[in-house]
C-alpha cells in the first residue's frame, strides 16, 4: 500500500501544502531558497506529482528530477541524510534494493552457456558463436545493444539482388538495352557469389549483462530503470498528424522528401520531459537514499559516464 494512502487513513497530511498549485507549479515553488529546508523529500516529491490508480508522473525529464533531488540536498546540506523519509526502510519493507539487472538466463537467448564478469564487475553471457562469410560479399554495420550496453558490430553477407523493374523487358531501344546490360551485370555478380568461398571466419560473443548486482548505479541509471515511460517520444506540430509541419529545417534529407511527399507532419522525436513510476513520492526518497548510501564516503555517483 502507497505510504502517502497509510498517512491518509492515519488522519495525517502526506504531503506538503500546494496552496492550490498545479504539480509543475509545486516543484518551481519547492526548488526556491529554502522552500524545502527542514522537510522529508518523500514529502516534497509527493506534493509535486499527478497520480492515477496504478501509477505516480512527474513533469520533470530524467535531469530534471536529478535536478531536484540536488536541490532538495542542497537545501538540506546540514542534515538532508536524516530526512529522506520519515520512516526507516526496515520498517516498512523486508527487502528494498536498488532497481539492478539480475537474469537466471541470457536475456537475449535461454539457451546460451557460459559467463564471463568484467572489469566493472558485471556478470555477462559468454556464449560464443560463429560465422563463415564470403569476404568479397560481406557487410556489417554498427549499433548500440541494449543487452550489453556497449555498441557492436553485426556482419552478414551481401547477396547480389538486381533493381530491374518487372516490366522492363517491354521496353524498347537504348532503355531495353540498358536494362539488358544491368541484368548481364547481375548474372555475372551472382556467378560470382555463388562461387565464392565462405572463408572469412567471425566469432561473436553475445556480452548480454546477467547481473550488475556488485556495481555501484549512478542517480541517472536508477531513475532511467524505475521511469516507466520511454527515453524518447514523438510529437507533431499543431498537436495533430495532419497539420504542416513546422519545423522543416531540422529535417534529414530524406524525412524533407517524405514530408513533401505526404504534405503533412510525420513527427519529431524528442527527449521525454516526463518520467512516471509505480509507486508514491516516499518510495522514490527511499530509492534515493540507497543510492546515496551506496559507498562509505557517500559520493555515489550523480550520472552515467
Amino acid at each position: 500500500m502507497p505510504y502517502a494512502l497509510l498517512k491518509m487513513l492515519k488522519g495525517e497530511k502526506p504531503y506538503l501544502d500546494k496552496s492550490n498549485r498545479m504539480p509543475k507549479e509545486q516543484a518551481k515553488f519547492l526548488m526556491k531558497r529554502d522552500h524545502m529546508k527542514g522537510k522529508y523529500l518523500g514529502e516534497c516529491l509527493d506534493s509535486c506529482r499527478w497520480g492515477s490508480q496504478m501509477t505516480v508522473m512527474y513533469e520533470m525529464s530524467i535531469n530534471e528530477m536529478i535536478g531536484f533531488i540536488q536541490n532538495w540536498m542542497q537545501q538540506n546540506s546540514e542534515n538532508f541524510t536524516k530526512l529522506w523519509h520519515e520512516t526507516k526502510i526496515e520498517e516498512l519493507y523486508e527487502k528494498f534494493e536498488l532497481p539492478y539487472i539480475n537474469h537466471k538466463t541470457c536475456p537475449r537467448d535461454e539457451n546460451h552457456s557460459g559467463i564471463v564478469r568484467d572489469l566493472g564487475g558485471r556478470l555477462r553471457c559468454f556464449h560464443k558463436s560463429e560465422q563463415k562469410l564470403k569476404p568479397s560479399f560481406t557487410t556489417y554495420f554498427d549499433f548500440f545493444d541494449d543487452h550489453s550496453r556497449i555498441q557492436r558490430r553485426n556482419f552478414s553477407e551481401n547477396e547480389p539482388h538486381d533493381s530491374i523493374p518487372e516490366d522492363a523487358w517491354a521496353e524498347n531501344g537504348e532503355l531495353a538495352q540498358e536494362y539488358e546490360k544491368e541484368w548481364k551485370e547481375h548474372l555475372k555478380e551472382l556467378k560470382q557469389f555463388k562461387n565464392a568461398k565462405a572463408s572469412l571466419s567471425i566469432t561473436d560473443v553475445c556480452y548480454a549483462i546477467l547481473s550488475d548486482e556488485s556495481r555501484i548505479l549512478p542517480l541517472e541509471t536508477i531513475i532511467k530503470r524505475l521511469n516507466l515511460r520511454p527515453a524518447t517520444e514523438t510529437v507533431y506540430c499543431n498537436y495533430d498528424r495532419f497539420g504542416p509541419c513546422k519545423r522543416v529545417k531540422e529535417l534529414s534529407e530524406s524525412a524533407k522528401e517524405e514530408y513533401e511527399l505526404m504534405g503533412r507532419c510525420i513527427g519529431h522525436t524528442q527527449p521525454h520531459d516526463k518520467v512516471e513510476f509505480p509507486f508514491d513520492g516516499w518510495d522514490l526518497a527511499l530509492y534515493a537514499q540507497k543510492w546515496h548510501q551506496q559507498t562509505p564516503d557517500s559520493k555515489s555517483p550523480v550520472f552515467e559516464k
